[in-house]
């Protein structure tokens, strides 16, 4: 039914706007606000001493290239006043990335992100998440319509403690599909995170990906990821709404930035569609 009513969507769409013309609307554009991101990913097994954080503008509703913001300062603090400095990138390719090679990451670690531009100050803090092994994924033909596939990849959850979770399911030259989820009903149990598809080949590679996020970060996402298309190939992309984060204008509080700092460990496993 829903392939049927998308369909007719688009007929009437096809329908109404051959008898009109299209027409411009004339949408105020905001000031520019500064747009942050800034995931810091310790994946088990690696060092965990490359990190990225890249700093964009908001920009108007018609524009098609998200501005990118040049001669910030940036720099993370943890709890003993290290300082990690994040310098701006001189690839072209990589404009608005400012680059960290000697991050030292430590679990349950407190860092407090720094960003100085244009003679303002934005902080955020935040704490390193563990998270569990991913161990094993299982395959099931279960799902709505025949021919669906579902995934179910299983792991660990610790006992005794609250535990918040973002997966992301990444299939070559397709994107991932994100999601997040909690331990409420499953607290120490062998249990799994899973993705249904309709259009799984065999074959196919996959690399799934397990973070630990604090609550704060999940009722973030919980929020942004309702106002995003199912199909958007990557929901961490400048947000199209004004979804506050962790980060403070301590500058000029009204100027306030949008994005979110956040420290994960992550667990990866590979699998091939069968």
């Amino acid at each position: 039914m829903r392939k049927i009513y998308y369909l007719s969507l688009v007929f009437m769409s096809l329908f109404l706007t051959a008898c009109e013309d299209v027409v411009d609307l004339d949408i105020p554009n905001s000031p520019p606000r500064l747009v942050v991101d800034a995931s810091i990913v310790w994946i088990k097994g690696y060092t965990g001493q490359h990190q990225t954080i890249r700093l964009t503008t908001t920009t108007g509703f018609y524009d098609t290239i998200i501005p990118t913001v040049k001669g910030a300062k940036v720099y993370v603090k943890n709890s003993n006043n290290d300082v990690y400095n994040f310098t701006e990138s001189d690839n072209i390719q990589r404009t608005g990335q400012y680059v960290c090679d000697n991050f030292q990451p430590a679990i349950n670690e407190t860092y407090t992100l720094y960003i100085e531009l244009n003679g303002e100050t934005y902080t955020a803090t935040e704490t390193l998440i563990s998270v569990p092994q991913l161990e094993e994924v299982i395959q099931s033909d279960e799902g709505f319509n025949e021919g669906d596939t579902t995934l179910r990849a299983y792991f660990q959850d610790p006992p005794d403690e609250e535990n918040y979770y973002l997966h992301s399911f990444i299939r070559a030259n397709k994107g991932s599909n994100d999601a997040i989820f909690d331990d409420e009903f499953v607290n120490g149990n062998y249990t799994y995170t899973i993705r249904l598809y309709d259009d799984l080949q065999p074959n196919e590679e996959m690399i799934i990906y397990l973070y630990g996020i604090s609550p704060r970060y999940y009722n973030y996402m919980s929020k942004l990821l309702s106002l995003i298309p199912p199909d958007t190939p990557n929901p961490f992309q400048t947000p199209p709404i004004s979804v506050r984060g962790n980060i403070v204008n301590q500058t000029n509080p009204d100027n306030y930035p949008l994005g979110y700092f956040r420290l994960s460990e992550a667990s990866f496993i590979e699998y091939t569609v069968q």
